[in-house]
């Protein structure tokens, strides 16, 4: 299955999550870290999940979906345990042309979350179309054990480089290619040496 990968910033959109179980937990973390505070429907939630409701003071809907709940969101996730409930979220949706994610069935959702690997500013996305999850997890695994915690730091002297190339370029094309070439390419160079010689 074809995707066009995209890094959505959510801060504005309303979020709905129908579920209150272990995956629904999981999808709550991610859209809260994204800066979003997503509503959610469910008769019942886990311990965990309670906490973060009470702690982000998000909207919980204790009752089973119902017909037209995704009015008015714009990104739906269904993660009850139920696949006809899914189903029906889905289905839903999609006639909305709305965002939506069925964790039961991910070939016939319009969108998947992928594994996330993030070292600010950098963000890894890795997914398989929904098709080989447990690949997309492995692979999470592997470049959170490989790329270290504080590479922040020489991110942000490259950030900070490219800055200050903008700054110095202007409008001159010429310069800017020249500056990156003389010094932003050896900062990023320096970089991926360094992160592949640790990896040998």
């Amino acid at each position: 299955m074809n995707s066009y990968p995209v890094f959505l910033q959510l801060k504005d959109f309303r979020c709905l999550v129908v579920g209150g179980g272990t995956v629904a937990l999981r999808k709550v973390k991610g859209l809260l870290s994204a800066g979003t505070l997503p509503q959610i429907i469910s008769p019942e939630v886990n311990a965990e999940l309670l906490l973060i409701i009470d702690d982000n003071k998000l909207v919980w809907i204790k009752r089973k979906f119902e017909t037209n709940d995704t009015k008015g969101f714009q990104l739906i996730i269904a993660a009850t345990n139920n696949k006809e409930t899914n189903a029906a979220i889905r289905h839903e949706a999609s006639a909305a042309h709305l965002l939506v994610n069925d964790v039961s069935d991910p070939e016939n959702s319009n969108f998947h979350v992928p594994a996330l690997v993030s070292r600010p500013p950098l963000m890894l996305a890795i997914g398989t179309s929904g098709e080989v999850p447990y690949l997309s997890h492995k692979l999470k695994l592997f470049f959170e054990e490989s790329l270290q915690p504080d590479l922040g730091d020489d991110m942000e002297r490259i950030k900070q480089c490219r800055a200050s190339i903008i700054e110095q370029a202007g409008n001159d094309k010429k310069l800017k290619e020249q500056l990156i070439s003389s010094e932003l390419n050896p900062l990023v160079e320096d970089f991926l040496n360094e992160w592949m010689n640790d990896k040998r």
